[in-house]
């Protein structure tokens, strides 16, 4: 069964869309002065969640679908940049979760992008893919000047002001308290135990950075855990009144005010390093 829910969170667009059960999804660039580096992505499928997908489609694919096939990760790393190459897969299983992990390297991050609508990375289910409707891309970019010390600008595609509907101007259409009760209902459903993470990892002695969220060398653009929006019925409430069009404004506004979650404010992150 597809579910549709649309967030937008500082500038980076996470369009949770056609997703089937509760995902945590990462995503960790890790760059060297010189422009090198990899990009490692890790999503992963509650346990439960894949155990109803098997009883629901049937066993075509049995533990072996949760790891995508290998051309479409080579097909990714083509979409990721000039100079991007698929490197290795591996399963990842965790206590709750089940899925893979990828690694990606890159020979100049200036040509890198990294995509932060998770949905349109390579799902669990890769006929899931082809059957999607196409939404457009939402990228992080970087621009880095070798030197001593090298200079990276980490850039994420936003339109200010703009709404998921891409029209700043579009009117949210009103719901009644019995529907803003159902959706309340199925949103709890659908985010529970869904996280979403990016990182940049600093390979090098890092000199200055205006980065909101760092610690040593990694640097947080993003970690989004949904239980802990849950766990503020205030908080909450407010999230699902928006409804499915909400504002990077009007998100930022909620999602700060939560303890744990962390959110780049800033439209472009510096990083000088060595």
């Amino acid at each position: 069964m597809a579910r549709k829910g649309l967030i937008r969170i500082a500038g980076f667009v996470v369009l949770l869309f056609t997703l089937v059960g509760c995902l945590e999804i990462s995503t960790v660039v890790s760059v060297k002065p010189d422009g090198t580096g990899t990009v490692t992505e890790r999503m992963l499928m509650s346990k439960s969640s894949f155990s109803e997908m098997v009883l629901r489609d049937g066993d075509k694919k049995g533990q072996s679908g949760q790891i995508p096939d290998k051309a479409l990760l080579e097909k990714k790393s083509q979409e990721m940049g000039e100079g991007v190459r698929f490197v290795s897969v591996r399963p990842v299983v965790t206590k709750t979760h089940a899925g893979y992990e990828a690694i990606y390297s890159f020979r100049d991050i200036n040509r890198l992008q990294v995509n932060s609508s998770p949905d349109n990375g390579v799902s669990a289910d890769s006929t899931s893919r082809d059957q999607s409707p196409k939404k457009k891309k939402q990228n992080v970019r970087f621009s880095l000047k070798e030197g001593s010390p090298s200079r990276l600008v980490i850039m994420m595609d936003q339109e200010k002001g703009a709404s998921l509907s891409g029209s700043p101007d579009a009117a949210k259409p009103q719901q009644n308290p019995e529907q803003l009760k159902m959706a309340t209902s199925i949103m709890k459903q659908f985010l529970k135990g869904m996280r979403v993470y990016m990182a940049v990892d600093i390979d090098g002695s890092i000199l200055s950075t205006n980065a909101t969220h760092r610690k040593e060398k990694r640097i947080t653009m993003m970690d989004v855990d949904f239980d802990k929006l849950l766990a503020n019925p205030k908080q909450f409430a407010s999230f699902a009144a928006l409804g499915s069009d909400p504002s990077s404004e009007e998100m930022q506004k909620i999602m700060k005010k939560i303890p744990g979650i962390k959110l780049e404010t800033q439209k472009e992150v510096e990083v000088s390093f060595q």
